[in-house]
């Protein structure tokens, strides 16, 4: 899992702003990716693509914000999933003062067909009239194949 701790007011697409990473062993579920200290010490987190557990022969993955010591006065998260670099389902939500969000996109490929997946995710939290942003990416862990 890597872990970025954001010191600036904003972080973009590339993180611009100063962070330490730290590498851990990898556990036996997909690791998510996430960033320290969006805001008030909030993680922005995105899971690997996988098959649902809720959803059978869905792929999805999960954009969540979490760990807020206080209500996040205004959020947004946008996610996208990718079969092989297409874009095959997008999802975003917002809102008002929560300590914790998910938003999760969804897509149920055709049965039989194996395929590697990524995701891209973008936080946003506005609070004390700054604006904190960071963009997460991360990638299935081989092809993920939905059964016939």
């Amino acid at each position: 899992m890597r872990k970025y701790i954001l010191t600036g007011t904003i972080a973009a697409a590339c993180l611009f702003i100063p962070f330490q990473a730290a590498q851990a062993a990898a556990p036996s579920a997909p690791a998510p990716q996430a960033a320290s200290a969006l805001w008030d010490k909030c993680e922005a987190a995105l899971d690997s693509p996988h098959e649902s557990h809720t959803n059978p022969d869905v792929i999805n993955v999960h954009a969540d914000l979490k760990g807020c010591k206080q209500k996040m006065p205004e959020y947004s998260i946008s996610v996208t999933l990718y079969k092989e670099g297409t874009q095959v389902a997008h999802n975003s939500g917002s809102g008002k003062n929560k300590f914790k969000a998910r938003v999760v996109a969804n897509w149920p490929p055709p049965k039989g067909e194996c395929h590697a997946y990524s995701a891209r995710a973008t936080f946003a939290i506005k609070a004390g009239g700054k604006s904190h942003t960071t963009t997460l990416e991360n990638h299935s862990q081989g092809k993920i194949c939905i059964k016939k």
